[in-house]
């Protein structure tokens, strides 16, 4: 009886790619994601020139207690 081959799974993806900031992240991807992870409070720009980010702007709110 004669088996066909079969091709190996395919690997699994690195738990870093299945996070989103894997190896095919840019630079400019990853300080954008970092701008937003280290915000408590406020808000982050992403200025985008032909489908390049040139410039991230964050505010960030800093809350006092009463």
């Amino acid at each position: 009886m004669s088996r066909s081959p079969t091709s190996p799974p395919a690997p699994a993806e690195p738990a870093a790619a299945q996070r989103g900031d894997g190896p095919g992240i840019s630079e400019a991807e990853r300080a954008v994601l970092e701008a937003v992870r280290d915000l408590a409070y406020g808000q982050v720009e992403v200025i985008v020139h032909s489908s390049r980010i040139v410039q991230i702007t964050r505010s960030q709110k800093l809350r006092l207690a009463d």
